[in-house]
């Protein structure tokens, strides 16, 4: 969930930036992101049939994975090829940056798919079918377990690259919830046994400890699917992002501040300077939307698994990586 928060962070500054270029027109990052040619010879776009239609897939494309990562304290290194540090919320951001948009896939941490396995050794031993959110445990808790939920992801994609990623621990809520000085909500469902304030069809402002009590409970709630949970979080998203620009407004440097507070926490494969250019992204280009992956969740022999439509991941993944092939 803080991750989904991290991202709000840079749609807020996001907004600032573009009030402060809002009279030159020709603004947009000069830099220019082409991804290594997937299929070898850029000569060839290799052409693929969806719907009857021809299709080549998109060139000047950069992705970016937020994770968010569901244990406390701040990002150290463990010993061993496991951890215990599962991801609880995956969002997959894609700049396409000839067409200046940018989509933002949300992955339910429930898929049931491939992931890598890394044997006693530390050395990769081929795949198994878990949860997404399961690739996560390999390797030492920071960058290698980033990479191979990285690559987890992209297996599920159908192969597509990701370039880039950032994780937040669970501390991340408390910081971002009292940044703004709590967020308001009304609690669509009964909470009340994780905490008896938080009755159903109340409006309230939710403390540090609540905020995560909305944006994680699960297993003690009538719904304990992850697909309910996503919805409390988009909602409790939506209204710190309001409280966020209010406080962006009144502070220029409420953002890097918070970025700053967060840094303990987090783990990416960028520097400071790599989130002010993809936050410059975010600032010139489009944003398209936020899109989900229908699917049904099922009790599998440990946990609920997710399986997503295999049409609809099809038509998402088409979506956002590949263009009509003109005539």
């Amino acid at each position: 969930m803080a991750t989904l928060l991290f991202f709000s962070i840079l749609l807020v500054v996001t907004d600032r930036i573009k009030k402060q270029k809002k009279d030159d027109a020709a603004s947009a990052p000069t830099s220019s992101f082409l991804r290594d040619d997937p299929y070898g010879d850029e000569e060839i776009d290799p052409v693929i049939y969806y719907s009857g239609k021809p299709y080549v897939h998109k060139k000047n494309l950069e992705t970016f994975l937020f994770m968010g990562i569901d244990k406390y304290g701040e990002s150290e290194e463990t010993t061993g090829y496991r951890n215990h540090e599962q991801v609880d919320v995956l969002m997959l951001c894609v700049v396409d940056h000839d067409a200046k948009t940018y989509k933002v896939l949300q992955i339910n941490r429930d898929t049931y798919t491939k992931i890598p396995r890394i044997g006693v050794t530390g050395n990769r031993d081929g795949n198994i079918d878990a949860q997404i959110a399961l690739a996560h445990t390999y390797g030492t808790g920071q960058k290698d377990s980033c990479e191979y939920t990285a690559e987890a992801v992209s297996m599920f994609l159908m192969d597509e690259k990701v370039d880039h990623y950032i994780s937040l621990k669970l501390d991340s809520i408390a910081i971002l919830n009292k940044s703004v000085g709590g967020v308001e909500v009304t609690i669509p469902v009964d909470m009340t046994m994780v905490d008896p304030e938080m009755q159903k069809d109340k409006t309230m402002v939710l403390s540090d400890k609540q905020a995560e009590f909305f944006v994680r409970s699960r297993g003690a709630l009538e719904d304990d699917t992850n697909v309910a949970r996503m919805g409390r979080q988009d909602a409790y998203l939506h209204a710190w992002r309001e409280k966020a620009k209010q406080k962006m407004n009144a502070d220029a440097g409420f953002a890097l501040d918070l970025i700053a507070d967060l840094s303990y926490y987090m783990v990416a494969d960028q520097d400071l300077n790599g989130l002010s250019k993809l936050s410059g992204y975010l600032a010139d280009y489009e944003y398209l939307g936020k899109v989900k992956i229908d699917g049904e969740t099922k009790n599998g022999q440990e946990f609920l698994e997710f399986y997503p439509d295999q049409e609809a991941l099809k038509r998402i993944v088409m979506d956002l990586f590949y263009e009509e092939k003109a005539q």
